[in-house]
């Protein structure tokens, strides 16, 4: 669940407009005579006009786009020592927005603005650190800096200082710990936050277990369109855990959760359409929603697909796709279904037997669906 470095630009907007006069932190978009006068300051060696002037070729606010400008701006005070230019140029260096991609001095500049106080730089240079990238992988060095954001107050960092006490990654594990800063970074308004503060309640993990908290904070996080509290909350309202059971809210959240392409959302969707559960009963759909988690490689999905393949429902009937995809099932999550490739085999012919294994050794086993999985501040960190 780790975010590094998420939408950095628009933030820097936010950061740099505090910089801005009253008067002008009122205008939603930089006029020229405004742009003008910053050009001005710029020229004469102003580090924050520059920095300004910077964001707003960045933009394209005031002022035609021009990245490789923009980043001439933010070097300039980057240099003098502005620790918000410092981080903007980190930013286009590693989104090789106006200049070549270099990890390396993206990580210099990210950390010189962190050792400014920046906490957004504090934040994307702990990934940085976190993952070993443009430096040495230091669990350590990550565990500093998110925790210098979070006391600042990012709630990013709130949620990746939690999951680090979580998983035990660069300090002892401590799942109360984690429930204290999830909680700051859901109280923020932080979707992640929310969703992460949802899972410690439904697993009863440094608090007790309550799925009520659990399904509230996932409804939180699920009407801001963070796709695991949607799938989750489809799941409290199908069991009727925290929540008073209902198929058709459960429908209603999965799909929303499938059609952000959630492989086990998919899975649980189709299945609601087989059993006629909060929707019209449709095998045709279910075969749908099975295929399109089978194809993300979701061992559940592809039994159930190809069950349906076996029996005709919702598609022709079909053997060899049958015998497929419950080998595929059976590679990807271990679950035994030598029964029914037993009985599939000796319906079919020694040529579709061959075909089907073929077609399995020729599948690429795509990665199952992370959705869940955050971004950082700088604009994804990939």
């Amino acid at each position: 669940m780790y975010r590094c470095v998420r939408c950095a630009i628009t933030f820097v907007v936010f950061i740099a407009v505090l910089q801005l006069s009253a008067g002008e932190r009122s205008k939603p978009h930089l006029d020229s005579q405004t742009f003008t006068k910053l050009m001005l300051k710029a020229k004469g060696g102003d580090r924050h006009a520059q920095t300004l002037v910077g964001i707003a070729m960045a933009q394209g606010d005031g002022v035609e786009q021009n990245p490789s400008e923009a980043v001439r701006w933010f070097s300039q005070a980057a240099a003098a020592g502005d620790p918000q230019a410092q981080y903007d140029l980190a930013v286009m260096l590693y989104q090789a927005r106006g200049i070549e991609r270099n990890l390396l001095q993206a990580a210099r500049w990210f950390e010189k603005a962190a050792t400014a106080g920046l906490p957004e730089a504090q934040f994307d240079a702990g990934c940085l650190y976190q993952r070993g990238e443009g430096v040495p992988r230091n669990l350590g060095r990550a565990l500093v800096l998110f925790r210098e954001a979070a006391e600042k107050g990012l709630a990013p960092a709130q949620n990746n200082l939690g999951e680090m006490y979580e998983h035990g990654d660069g300090v002892a594990q401590n799942s109360a710990a984690a429930v204290k800063w999830f909680e700051k970074s859901a109280r923020r308004g932080d979707a992640v936050g929310e969703y992460d503060l949802g899972v410690m309640y439904w697993n009863g993990a440094g608090v007790p277990q309550d799925f009520g908290s659990a399904a509230r904070w996932f409804h939180i996080a699920a009407q801001q369109g963070h796709v695991g509290a949607q799938r989750m909350l489809g799941v409290s309202y199908r069991d009727g855990l925290g929540v008073p059971q209902d198929y058709q809210q459960a429908a209603e959240w999965l799909l929303k959760a499938a059609q952000q392409r959630d492989a086990d959302a998919q899975n649980k969707l189709g299945l609601l359409y087989l059993d006629g559960q909060g929707v019209t009963a449709d095998d045709a759909q279910a075969a749908l929603w099975f295929g399109k988690a089978a194809q993300k490689g979701n061992g559940h999905a592809q039994a159930n697909l190809a069950a349906l393949y076996r029996a005709g429902r919702g598609v022709p009937r079909d053997l060899v796709q049958a015998y497929k995809w419950y080998r595929l099932a059976q590679r990807v999550d271990g679950v035994d279904h030598s029964d029914q490739l037993r009985e599939l085999a000796n319906t079919m012919s020694s040529d579709q037997v061959a075909i089907a294994e073929r077609m399995v050794n020729e599948w690429g086993f795509p990665q199952h669906s992370g959705a869940e999985k955050g971004v950082s501040m700088a604009g994804l960190l990939e």
